[in-house]
């Protein structure tokens, strides 16, 4: 082995070790339970612009062991954006041209897969419902989640990366089930 590749040898297994891959989260899938939600309050909505907050913790990707998640497009506040408009869809409550729009800021997307049997993950979003200029609805709501896992990583990345959108799921079905939320779509 000629000295050149001796020596680049030990500079090219660390860059090996230390890069993580780069995933992707799953796209949404709508809950059973959201869905008929918002069929029960019969309620008609837009969904309107989300953000991230200034330095809030996964806004753009979320770091799984080392490995990065990233959203399918955008950010997870257009994550979230898309998964409020795809229930609405799938229940008759979206509407382009109402003049009830629903926005939020996303503060705080976690997920913590680094447990030796169990991991968690974490979601908290400021929803803001308005009527023309009139905000109506503004309130944070947060839900964690907790799920079996492994110490092994090639178990807990991907049963991690899956959970994503459960966590989603759970958070939309919060704040449906917020009256106050409800009555201000009316």
């Amino acid at each position: 082995m000629s000295r050149a590749i001796r020596s680049l040898l030990p500079v090219l297994c660390l860059a090996t070790l230390l890069s993580g891959c780069a995933l992707q989260a799953p796209r949404y899938q709508p809950s059973i339970d959201n869905v008929e939600a918002i069929k029960k309050a019969g309620v008609k909505a837009n969904v309107g612009a989300f953000t991230v907050a200034p330095g809030a913790t996964g806004g753009s990707s979320i770091s799984l062991r080392g490995n990065t998640m990233s959203a399918p497009t955008g950010d997870y506040a257009a994550y979230l954006a898309d998964a409020l408009k795809q229930e609405l869809t799938l229940a008759g409550g979206l509407d382009l041209k109402a003049s009830v729009e629903v926005g939020g800021v996303l503060v705080k997307n976690d997920i913590a897969a680094g447990g030796m049997s169990t991991n968690s993950g974490e979601i908290e979003a400021r929803f803001v419902v308005r009527s023309g200029s009139q905000v109506r609805y503004d309130a944070t709501q947060r839900v964690d989640l907790s799920w079996e896992s492994s110490f092994v990583g090639a178990v807990a990345i991907p049963k991690a990366q899956q959970q994503y959108p459960v966590l989603v799921q759970k958070l939309i079905g919060k704040l449906l089930a917020d009256p106050q939320f409800l009555a201000a779509l009316r």
